[in-house]
């Protein structure tokens, strides 16, 4: 790497880091003891908790290595563990720090949130380390950094990252894999490393066939290489492969492929929210003008994840943006001098999308803004109507849940309702009123042409909340 490349990638990881970092503690409830006796301990990233909690169980030292959580994949459980022993060693996380995540204590719990989305964040930061490496390998050192530069302002993989979740360990682990394809196809480290992708989430199976089929023809190191990746990833294969294996058919269980509305609806969101449309735009034509069948299948695999999901999330796109940022970075060279223009306003529309979400995360959370008016508000023992119970976190005894107001017309004496629905809410009956509305004010909604038909997790940073009771 050259001085230029190296202070390019070293600016672009500076700048990656402040988009970030700031938002370590985004999303968290209040360390009250009503959130306490409501037996939630998740952010208002849902889904982060089982990722803590799956973590949690793992004390080597008391001989218990089983996650017991498998529908995901494992690999970032064994990564995160040691981690936060790490955290537990230097003093910025009681010891153990379990207990501090499992009684809310005030400070403690936020630190352990912030340290688990730090892994992610420094993942995400090897994925844009990586896609420089791709961009350089398919075509030189100005589209490795332009690529990487795309990456760490997409709003997509701003916010996955910013989350303990599985995702960003994939999503790292595809684009070696692609690396590995281009340096040594077929061979067992290209194997071992989609082997560690399926261990990180057992959907990266999609993303990883088509860069290993297409890289070269199977052999035994091959299937060697996938064997040991997984194993070592996800060990629990060889003791608890049926648990395994119903887990996954539990969580898979009546799905299909996408209805038309998710994959039209993950393909807008990929342009409106995940890249920017102009981004996007010249993704398409890099991909058109470059048809390099390694990028190629990782996109194609990319596609086939977005085909089958019944969901419209973004973190789906972040194993499909590596591809897309260095196919782009392709069409920016290939347009030579006309892309002069075109390379401020395809980086502006993300950066300004993710400057949002940064904002977002450093403001009150609606949800947090709404709890104290409804332990005022509303009398114990009163059903409340409401999507789900842990935005906000009330204590299902106290307030117990008064229905779906997404299915069903409802009747509970309260209902709260949040923009975080997909569809249409029934019409409340006239004679509900109004109590607390409790919203952020829209940044930069230009940079996604508005927020109409956003994805739910788009909005896990701001959530409206809006409080209603039934008058008689």
């Amino acid at each position: 790497m050259g001085q230029r490349a190296a202070l390019g990638l070293s600016g672009i990881l500076l700048a990656y880091f402040a988009l970030r970092v700031p938002g370590l503690g985004w999303g968290l409830p209040p360390t009250t003891p009503e959130v306490a006796k409501s037996d939630f301990r998740c952010s208002y990233a849902i889904d982060e908790d089982d990722v803590l909690t799956a973590v949690s169980f793992l004390r080597p030292s008391e001989g218990k290595w089983d996650v017991r959580l498998y529908h995901w994949g494992t690999l970032h459980f064994l990564l995160l563990a040691p981690v936060m022993k790490v955290f537990e060693a230097v003093g910025y996380l009681p010891a153990p720090w379990r207990e501090a995540y499992y009684n809310l204590t005030a400070g403690d719990f936020e630190r352990v949130y912030m340290a688990a989305r730090l892994v992610s964040v420094l993942i995400g930061a090897v994925t844009v380390w990586l896609v420089f490496m791709l961009g350089r390998q398919w075509a030189g050192e100005t589209e490795g950094l332009l690529a990487a530069l795309f990456l760490a302002v997409s709003p997509a993989h701003m916010l996955t990252s910013l989350q303990a979740r599985v995702d960003m360990t994939m999503a790292a682990l595809v684009a070696l894999t692609a690396l590995l394809a281009l340096r040594s196809p077929g061979s067992f480290w290209m194997a071992a490393a989609a082997g560690l992708a399926v261990a990180a989430k057992h959907s990266a199976i999609l993303h990883v066939a088509p860069i290993v089929l297409v890289a070269g023809r199977l052999r035994a190191a091959t299937a060697l290489g996938f064997t040991a990746g997984l194993l070592v990833g996800e060990p629990f294969w060889l003791v608890h492969g049926g648990e395994i294996v119903r887990q996954l058919r539990v969580n898979l269980g009546g799905k299909g492929p996408a209805r038309a509305f998710e994959f039209a609806g993950n393909f807008v969101d990929l342009a409106r929210f995940s890249m920017g449309l102009p981004l996007a735009a010249l993704a398409v034509a890099g991909l058109w003008w470059r048809r390099e069948k390694v990028l190629l299948a990782a996109v194609g695999g990319g596609v086939l994840v977005l085909a089958l999901m019944q969901v419209v999330l973004l973190r789906l796109h972040v194993p499909l943006l590596p591809f897309l940022c260095v196919a782009a970075a392709i069409a920016v060279m290939r347009l030579g001098r006309a892309a002069a223009p075109v390379v401020p306003v395809a980086v502006a529309f993300p950066l300004f999308a993710s400057l949002a979400q940064l904002d977002y995360m450093r403001s009150p959370h609606p949800a947090n803004e709404i709890l104290p008016v409804i332990l005022r508000e509303v009398p114990p023992r009163t059903p409340i109507a409401r999507l789900i119970a842990e935005m906000p976190p009330l204590d299902r005894r106290v307030y117990p849940m008064g229905g779906n107001p997404l299915l069903h017309r409802v009747s509970a004496p309260w209902v709260l309702l949040t923009d975080l629905a997909v569809g249409q809410y029934p019409p409340l009956a006239p004679d509900y009123a109004l109590i607390a509305d409790k919203r952020l004010a829209r940044r930069f909604a230009w940079a996604t042409l508005g927020e109409q038909g956003a994805p739910h997790d788009w909005k896990y940073t701001h959530a409206s909340m809006m409080l209603y009771r039934r008058n008689r």
